[in-house]
């Protein structure tokens, strides 16, 4: 049998680190982003449920399914493998008190490869790096989402959220529902009675009169391989515009509306704007992008004026390799064809997917945060800097230039406009108003998304 161990100390008492775990949706926020993890059923819970997961892609893709054993509440539970890739697997989390304020928790693998001896001697070492990649990643994600909840510690309410089967949804609502929010998705032409839905097309919003606050990421992704046609210009803006007009009327008719509305916004508003450092109140561009934000932020307006606190979170580009800007450069990286973007020069404000969850959960929470917020790492780079990191973190050379004329040529206005435009964002307000980012630096947020920390034995 081999075994790997692992411990993280955090400044909770035990039973909130335990809770932690206990919550349904916890597990999806401990699947990492570098391995492709579905939760295809989950029965019970830790005391002596079975969970099912689907991990990979197609075709290579496997079912993982355990059983949760031997619980003991604030102190350990247990789950083993039924089926899956290895020949056997147990994984004991144990919970101890470290004294009043913290806690620590030590996880425990006792595993046996496949094939044995085979298996030890062709994918041992193999097997104990991803294993200390996965809990790095894991015990991260724990303690900066109990630090997140500790820097908030208000009353949970009930929240609706637009696009929850998104990009960006899929990775807030967990994180709402572990801080202990009841959390709903407005879902699409539902014809149930009684889950909030609506129909853009149609003008309807239905059964959401109920909720302290809501949460608007609803739109249609800009960013799809498709060039900008009119046709889907006009798409791209009614999904924000005509959404946002009809949520935002709605909620302002009702008897008691909610206290916050956070919005989704772009930093697209500002345009091409080189080398200058762009804050909130910065005169904002005239081109396609920068005009559907204008009208996107502007659809809000019947929630501000019924008075309701309204945030537009001005996103930079979110990194994550299950989707995005990173997710289509990952490939080409490892082909030996990333590099520069036509010149390179033109300024990327980033932020990883977790400073984009989180600064949702903090506008939310931060009852004096109000209007247009920049949201990106503090520390924007270079694109061709961009290119070279992540050529270091994946272990590759990143000099296969793209010419800026063959993205225009093959991209057009959308090439232009995500890859070839500067923008460069200032994030005081964002910083001022208590916000406390887990990645500043570009290398570390990408090592931490893609499995690649560096550790030193």
């Amino acid at each position: 049998m081999e075994k790997f161990r692992s411990e993280l100390v955090v400044n909770e008492p035990v039973e909130k680190l335990f809770k932690w775990h206990e919550r349904p949706e916890a597990l999806k926020r401990l699947n990492p982003t570098f391995q492709p993890v579905q939760v295809i059923n989950k029965e019970g819970d830790l005391r002596d449920g079975e969970v099912t997961l689907r991990i990979g892609n197609k075709p290579l893709q496997l079912d993982w399914i355990s059983r949760h054993h031997s619980y003991s509440q604030n102190r350990n539970f247990s789950d083993e493998q039924l089926k899956g890739p290895f020949a056997f697997w147990n994984h004991d989390h144990v919970f101890e008190s470290v004294d009043s304020e913290n806690s620590r928790l030590v996880d425990s693998v006792t595993y046996e490869l496949p094939f044995k001896p085979l298996g030890r001697i062709f994918a041992g070492k193999h097997i104990q790096k991803t294993l200390k990649q996965l809990f790095a990643y894991r015990h991260n994600i724990c303690e900066n989402d109990l630090k997140l909840y500790k820097r908030s510690e208000v009353d949970r309410g009930k929240i609706l959220v637009t696009g929850s089967s998104g990009l960006v949804g899929t990775q807030l609502i967990p994180l709402l529902t572990g801080a202990g929010y009841e959390v709903e998705g407005l879902k699409r032409n539902n014809s149930s009675r009684q889950e909030p839905c609506w129909d853009i097309d149609g003008g309807q919003i239905k059964n959401v009169d109920r909720y302290d606050a809501v949460i608007h990421l609803a739109g249609e992704n800009i960013s799809s391989p498709v060039r900008w046609t009119d046709r889907k210009k006009r798409s791209i803006l009614k999904s924000r515009v005509s959404g946002t007009k009809l949520l935002a009327t709605h909620l302002a008719s009702l008897e008691t509306p909610p206290h916050t509305l956070v919005c989704a916004s772009g930093m697209g508003i500002y345009g091409s704007r080189g080398d200058v450092e762009l804050t909130e109140d910065e005169a904002k561009s005239d081109d396609f992008i920068a005009e559907v934000v204008k009208e996107w932020e502007a659809a809000a307006q019947p929630a501000i004026d019924a008075g309701i606190r309204v945030v537009f979170l001005r996103f930079g580009v979110i990194l994550t390799p299950l989707g995005g800007a990173l997710k289509r450069m990952i490939p080409a990286t490892k082909l030996f064809a990333g590099g520069p973007i036509g010149g390179g020069q033109q300024w990327w404000s980033w932020l990883s997917i977790d400073d984009a969850i989180g600064s949702i959960f903090h506008a939310l929470n931060q009852k004096n945060l109000s209007g247009p917020v920049n949201v990106a790492a503090p520390n924007p780079v270079r694109q061709g800097d961009f290119a070279k990191i992540l050529g270091k973190v994946l272990n590759r050379p990143s000099f296969a230039r793209l010419p800026g004329w063959l993205v225009s040529s093959i991209m057009g206005e959308m090439g232009r406009s995500l890859l070839l435009s500067s923008t460069k964002v200032d994030v005081s307000k964002l910083i001022s108003s208590g916000y406390q980012f887990r990645f500043e630096k570009l290398e570390d947020s990408l090592r931490h998304l893609l499995g690649r920390r560096i550790f030193i034995d």
